[in-house]
């Protein structure tokens, strides 16, 4: 029996380690490992340390010496109060902002979400249109060897047509290394994002038909300019601006300034005096120095109010365009479809290949016209894709957690 050396299993094994393939599902649940998300969640939980606030808001400790005499001193100890009010609304300030902060999580997420499939759909199609390249260009080649073989027999062709498709040989192989340079740049992206030297695989894997986007999109109904977190994010930050508000005015309440115990060891007319006593500080009503602190707060609620009904606005004319767009590109390529369809059915191709004598330069011709709307339809797909994904981001599906994938979806 033949004994294969010990370098064949140590690049047998090699290969299952390094070489394993990364899929789309594994790539869209490993989002939630991005730091954008997971510092969001980080700030969140950090408002935990700050949820107790007590009503004392300082404890301070003071000694004098009289006459330099370190026998003449006095201790006391001062409790510094907050303003009446001002504790619960510090908690409300708090509890309101970190839940902002938790919305934002959301927010966080559905960013990376964007960025992650836009990376799938660029990468399948553009693999899908360099394929189609590479056909085009042995195709053109072919035609080029042809044209010479007739220029040398006949005067049917020129200098002129040879250079025509060796310009189209060029233009070609420009778009090839464009491409080749972005896929490679995508799956840099993809290893980095996954901190793995694992492949993608995600041409080779089956996502929602155009069908399945044309569904979505008869599905979207009215449209809202904000998501329910925008929605939720900007109750949010009006109530935390309100909660700002009572801060400030509650900062004010702070009649009782402190109470202050004394302990007094000077001895005064040959007496002694040791003794405590206590005193307080009261703040005079009705001198109010922050009403400028509390105004320019007040304006700053009303502006992002007046900026968020002007975003969803803004926002809801991009969705109705976007959908308008999608739309109008997914009947383009139902044109072009039902086009490829019907050259296919005609058997144009088998007919001229079947005639004997027939010139070659037609039927590669016929091929180069094949061609060329396959490389538009697949230019239309990324339009649809791009449009239907970013569609889903603005839409807020992206913000619903249940997991579901939105390259996943009903196939042809």
């Amino acid at each position: 029996m033949k004994r294969f050396p010990p370098i064949f299993f140590i690049l047998f094994f090699a290969q299952l380690v390094f070489c394993e393939d990364l899929t789309i599902a594994e790539y869209i649940e490993s989002a939630k490992n991005d730091p954008r998300i997971t510092s969001k969640k980080n700030l969140s939980d950090s408002f935990e340390s700050y949820s107790n606030t007590p009503w004392v808001k300082n404890l301070e400790f003071r000694s004098e010496t009289g006459n330099f005499d370190i026998l003449e001193q006095t201790y006391a100890l001062r409790l510094y109060f907050r303003g009446f009010g001002e504790t619960k609304a510090t908690r409300e300030f708090i509890k309101n902002s970190q839940n902002i902060y938790r919305l934002g999580y959301k927010s966080a997420r559905s960013e990376v979400l964007l960025e992650r499939y836009s990376a799938i759909v660029y990468y399948i199609q553009h693999k899908k249109e360099l394929k189609l390249i590479y056909s085009m260009q042995e195709l053109l080649e072919d035609k080029l060897s042809v044209t010479e073989k007739i220029g040398a027999m006949t005067a049917e062709t020129t200098e002129i047509d040879k250079m025509d498709i060796e310009d189209k040989i060029t233009d070609f192989e420009m778009k090839k290394i464009e491409l080749e340079s972005t896929v490679e740049s995508i799956e840099n992206t993809v290893r980095s994002d996954m901190n793995s030297e694992k492949k993608p695989v995600f041409d080779k894997e089956r996502i929602i038909s155009i069908d399945g986007i044309e569904e979505f999109a008869d599905s979207l109904g009215e449209i809202s300019g904000a998501s329910k977190t925008e929605s939720d994010l900007q109750t949010l930050r009006a109530i935390v601006a309100r909660n700002e508000i009572a801060l400030e005015e509650a900062k004010e309440r702070d009649w009782l300034k402190y109470i202050a115990i004394e302990y007094d060891t000077e001895n005064r007319n040959d007496r002694p005096s040791r003794g405590f006593s206590i005193g307080f500080a009261i703040s005079i009503p009705g001198f109010k120095n922050n009403q400028t602190s509390i105004l320019k707060k007040h304006l700053k609620s009303l502006e992002e109010t007046s900026e968020f009904d002007t975003q969803s606005r803004i926002k809801k004319a991009e969705i109705r365009s976007a959908l308008i767009m999608l739309k109008r590109e997914i009947r383009q390529y139902r044109v072009l479809a039902e086009r490829k369809k019907k050259v296919e059915k005609s058997g144009i191709m088998s007919k001229y290949s079947s005639i004997e004598g027939v010139n070659p330069l037609m039927i590669i011709k016929l091929k180069e016209r094949i061609l060329k709307k396959e490389l538009k339809m697949a230019e239309l797909e990324l339009k649809i894709y791009e449009r239907y994904i970013n569609l889903a981001y603005l839409s807020g599906m992206y913000e619903d957690e249940n997991g579901r994938n939105f390259l996943y979806g009903k196939t042809e």
